[in-house]
């Protein structure tokens, strides 16, 4: 199905975010990492707390360098509508995966950098 035409505003802008934010709560993260585990205690931050934020700095590049096996797979499928937007399906969610591990980059170094309330 085709998702509905998008303009670039800012309000589109926000539907990205806030995609990145369901992805967080109820992706492919959420059901393989999070469970019932509360954010701050998944696998991120706690290899993140041993090898640094260079660990989600890293998964955002692979991330990112996914994105060209999608590409090559959308051009592969243009006469193929359902696997085009199969492809192009995948190619998002690993687009949003970069914005999430760079945010919790961003996260992980404000963490370290600036600390916490907690004593």
């Amino acid at each position: 199905m085709k998702e509905k035409e998008k303009t670039l505003t800012i309000e589109h802008f926000r539907e990205v975010l806030l995609a990145c934010v369901e992805q967080v709560t109820n992706g492919k993260g959420s059901q393989r990492h999070g469970s019932d585990t509360a954010f701050e205690e998944q696998p991120w931050k706690l290899i993140s707390d041993n090898v640094g934020e260079g660990f989600v700095i890293g998964q955002a590049i692979k991330k990112l360098m996914e994105l060209k096996a999608h590409n090559q797979a959308m051009l592969t499928n243009e006469g193929s509508p359902g696997k085009y937007f199969e492809s192009y399906g995948k190619w998002k969610a690993d687009a949003l995966g970069a914005i999430v591990y760079t945010v919790m980059a961003i996260m992980y170094k404000e963490y370290t950098v600036i600390g916490t309330d907690e004593a």
